[in-house]
């Protein structure tokens, strides 16, 4: 295991993506970019639909306990 570790960093088999390490106006360096975009985006929204959901359950739960 620890020859696999070190062979990992002795060698330099472990080269950056596109977006880090290549062409800045290739295309495939502006899809790459586009496509981390369109995650981060994706997983904000999922995330912030979860928030908006526990946020108004728990408004839900408030006023339902009053009205008892």
């Amino acid at each position: 295991m620890i020859k696999y570790f070190l062979l990992l960093f002795m060698i330099d088999i472990g080269y950056s993506c596109g977006t880090c390490y290549g062409d800045p106006n290739s295309a495939a360096v502006e899809g790459m970019n586009w496509a981390i975009i369109f995650l981060l985006g994706t997983t904000g929204s999922v995330l912030s639909g979860v928030v908006l959901s526990i946020i108004s359950i728990g408004k839900k739960s408030k006023t339902s306990g009053r009205l008892k």
